[in-house]
């Protein structure tokens, strides 16, 4: 089975609206695939991070600020800001720290967690892949399908998997330059194909 792979720059545009404020879907039906669908929804979430008002003309928070409010409530981790693309990374392990962090707060088995580290580790590929390398592209893009796959092995239903790879990605492009390079990396890939693996592809 062969999966198309297109930009998808409406999920980039939510992420990108975290900027400054901190803050993904396959699947084997045959259906067109994105590389990664929109990050988490939180109340009130749109397209844009600027302020919006109701029918009534009450101005209400932004998306900045209803994140900053859930990290201040603990329902949402305190992310890297740093203007370093990669952030943090002690141990070496392709996942940024502060995610790897809140991946390990989660109430989920170690088989779900090692699927949620990888759908983590190939979501940090796209933003350091060099985008004129077609190979390495293609590479990252079908590390994205088979993390997906992995996380659909692992998460009964799918629908918990696919909340988390959501956060996971909005995370991981929080800053204006790292959604900015996850939008290049959309760009880059738009187009591309592969086919859809048939065998276990979750990482040892």
């Amino acid at each position: 089975m062969t999966v198309f792979l297109k930009s998808v720059i409406g999920g980039v545009f939510l992420a990108a609206s975290l900027t400054g404020c901190g803050g993904g879907s396959g699947g084997g039906s045959g259906a067109l695939v994105t590389t990664e669908s929109a990050a988490p929804t939180t109340p009130g979430s749109g397209p844009s991070a600027g302020s919006s008002s109701d029918s009534s003309g009450t101005s209400s928070p932004t998306l900045a600020q209803q994140i900053e409010a859930l990290e201040r409530k603990g329902d949402y981790p305190s992310l890297d800001r740093s203007s370093d693309i990669a952030g943090p990374d002690n141990n070496k392990n392709g996942v940024r720290d502060d995610i790897e962090s809140w991946i390990n707060t989660l109430i989920v088995t170690e088989l779900q967690r090692r699927a949620l580290m990888q759908k983590a580790k190939t979501l940090q590929q796209t933003l350091l892949v060099d985008f004129n390398d077609k190979d390495a592209v293609q590479r990252v893009g079908e590390g994205l399908m088979a993390s997906n796959k992995c996380g659909a092995s692992r998460f009964m239903p799918y629908d918990e998997f696919s909340v988390l790879r959501g956060k996971i990605e909005a995370m991981t492009a929080n800053t204006r330059a790292r959604a900015a390079r996850y939008m290049q990396f959309n760009k880059a890939s738009s187009g591309s194909s592969t086919t859809y693996p048939s065998d276990n592809t979750c990482e040892p």
